[in-house]
This record gives C-alpha cells, sequence and structure tokens, in this order.
C-alpha cells in the first residue's frame, strides 16, 4: 500500500470530519463501528471531501456511523485499492451503492 500518501484514522461520520477531507483522490471506507468487521462500503473518487459529502447527504448507503479515507496520488491507484479491498472485505452494500 505504497500508494497512500496519508489517511485519517476512523472518525465519526459528521459533516465537520467530511469536509476536512482532502479535495484529492483516494479511497474511503464507510463503517458502522470501529471493527474491521463493520465495513460496509468501499469507494474510490477523484475527489474525497466531494463524494464523501455526496454520501453523506444522500444517505445512500444505510448505517453510516463512522468512515476513514485514504489520499492516493492518483485516481487509478485509489481504483486498485478499491478493487482489492472490495476483495478482501466484502462489504455488504458495494454492489447496492452507485
Amino acid at each position: 500500500m505504497t500508494n497512500i500518501i496519508k489517511n485519517s484514522g476512523i472518525l465519526p461520520w459528521q459533516a465537520t470530519n467530511i469536509v476536512a477531507a482532502p479535495s484529492k483522490p483516494g479511497v474511503y471506507v464507510l463503517r458502522t463501528a470501529t471493527e474491521i468487521s463493520s465495513i460496509i462500503y468501499i469507494g474510490s473518487t477523484d475527489n474525497l471531501e466531494r463524494r464523501l459529502n455526496e454520501h453523506f447527504l444522500s444517505g445512500d448507503v444505510p448505517g453510516v456511523l463512522f468512515f476513514d479515507w485514504y489520499e492516493t496520488g492518483l485516481l487509478e491507484e485509489a481504483r486498485n485499492i478499491e478493487k482489492q479491498w472490495i476483495i478482501k472485505y466484502s462489504p455488504k452494500y458495494n454492489d447496492q451503492v452507485g
């Protein structure tokens, strides 16, 4: 995972934490709790702050209480990490959310 430039750690799903995310490419993880087994959605984006805010405002992933983000240099790197993590963690909603 040398493609990760920096990460947030696990944060409460609150607007103040979301707007602090960088407007850069990366991977994000939505959770119901802080444990690995609580991961319900993993996504990649060219703008972490914007995409997290879209999820927050739409409520399209039910039950989110925590999240974390991982900044990458390029969107392609983020997509590769996203694919690996989806295979590894099998999040509940990855086949249901657009």
